[in-house]
């Protein structure tokens, strides 16, 4: 069953999507620039990302996802990235267990907030409705 035709988001160009999101051409250039990354790391295990990016050309992004996919681990190299938060190294997500802790925590306090809110709400309003029990006597 073929794909949707759609615009390749890198070239332009028409083509039937089969689930690779890009043209077959851009998806060979992806795969050549992913090999270009793999060997560049397999030959200089200590690179950082900024210098696999200055040295292969390839986006930032791409290296990441390779790493998060453990593609660098399958050739025998351990890689990490900043968090986005506070800058601890991690190898998935975009930040690190420590920080979606304390996001986890703000946000619970925050639903707490929201919810003893709501029942102090619903507390002041009950009887003084315009058909309260109380009213009724």
């Amino acid at each position: 069953m073929a794909g949707k035709i759609k615009n390749c988001p890198m070239c332009g160009k028409l083509f039937a999507d089969n689930g690779t999101r890009v043209c077959l051409d851009c998806y060979d250039k992806i795969k050549a620039k992913e090999a270009e990354v793999v060997n560049y790391v397999r030959d200089n295990p200590g690179a950082k990302i900024p210098e696999i990016v200055e040295a292969t050309g390839a986006p930032e992004g791409m290296i990441k996802k390779m790493i998060r996919e453990g593609r660098f681990e399958q050739i025998g190299v351990k890689m990490s990235y900043p968090c986005e938060k506070c800058g601890a190294p991690i190898i998935t997500g975009k930040i690190c267990q420590s920080c979606q802790e304390e996001v986890h925590k703000e946000l619970q306090k925050k639903a707490s907030a929201i919810t003893a809110a709501k029942q102090a709400a619903k507390q002041q309003a009950q009887g003084h409705g315009m058909y309260s029990k109380n009213k009724l006597s």
